[in-house]
């Protein structure tokens, strides 16, 4: 599997494999969240699928992109995901994602060892509900697990930690905010950070300015879909949009459809 870097510098033909693997900030005081989409010429991450659930689109899906997905994720200390996602994982609808990098990528197995990191990333659940089946979802995830949360009731919490799963209470509305997850993380130790969660949970860690980089595949495929599609980022517009510098571009020279590999620091805050 080939690509062909564009920017920056000069234009390089290289594989694939390894293209992200050593993108990401291995020192740093601070959390570094970084997110990253697959996406349509015309913008759509999600489509309903032929099995009636909304998901990737099955037009653009691809083990190319499902590649460096994975080379992102064996570097995360942590995972950062929704409620909705968590309830997915625990009812079985998806699989660890480290499982499935480890089986499609046998090459990736070693480099979190070889990394000193754990053998599975932290889930980090951000909930405004705890509402997730707190052992049905430790079952599925290998790794330790934190929901992030407003305040709860004792029921609620006590039945996540019988389950092994560590809860944090923040704010005082019925919303976790960006800069209250940032809190945390930064109290967990945890510095490479990796956003899998989905739009709306981006548009909040946006909204804060926390995020700090963007990987974005775009295939070359015009797909249209219902009013229900979605995109990157689905929230209220931002009173003052985030800024995005193009960090690297690269072109996959052997897929179908033809994909176009970008990456975007996000503007300092």
């Amino acid at each position: 599997m080939r690509v062909l870097t564009l920017y920056p510098g000069d234009r390089q033909e290289l594989n694939l494999a390894g293209l992200y693997l050593d993108d990401l900030p291995t020192e740093g005081g601070h959390p570094f969240i970084y997110a990253n989409f697959l996406a349509s010429l015309d913008g759509r991450i999600a489509l309903r699928n032929s099995d009636g659930r909304k998901g990737v689109p099955e037009a653009i899906a691809n083990d190319r992109d499902w590649r460096l997905y994975s080379e992102l994720l064996v570097q995360a200390d942590a995972v950062l995901t929704t409620g909705h996602h968590a309830k997915a994982l625990a009812a079985g609808e998806q699989t660890d994602m480290m499982t499935i990098a480890h089986e499609r990528y046998p090459d990736l197995r070693d480099i979190r060892r070889s990394r000193g990191l754990s053998e599975h990333p932290a889930c980090i659940v951000v909930t405004s509900r705890l509402d997730f089946p707190a052992a049905a979802l430790k079952e599925a995830h290998p790794g330790a697990i934190l929901a992030i949360s407003p305040p709860m009731d004792a029921a609620k919490t006590r039945a996540a930690h019988k389950a092994g799963v560590e809860t944090v209470m923040v704010g005082s509305g019925s919303q976790v905010a960006g800069r209250d997850v940032l809190r945390v993380l930064n109290e967990r130790g945890l510095r490479r950070v990796y956003m899998v969660g989905g739009p709306r949970l981006f548009h909040g860690l946006l909204a804060d300015g926390i995020v700090h980089r963007l990987y974005l595949t775009t295939a070359c495929r015009l797909l249209g879909g219902e009013e229900d599609v979605e995109t990157p980022v689905r929230g209220p517009a931002f009173p003052l949009p985030p800024e995005a510098r193009l960090r690297g571009l690269a072109l996959d020279l052997d897929g179908q459809p033809q994909q176009i590999f970008a990456s975007y620091d996000l503007s300092p805050y």
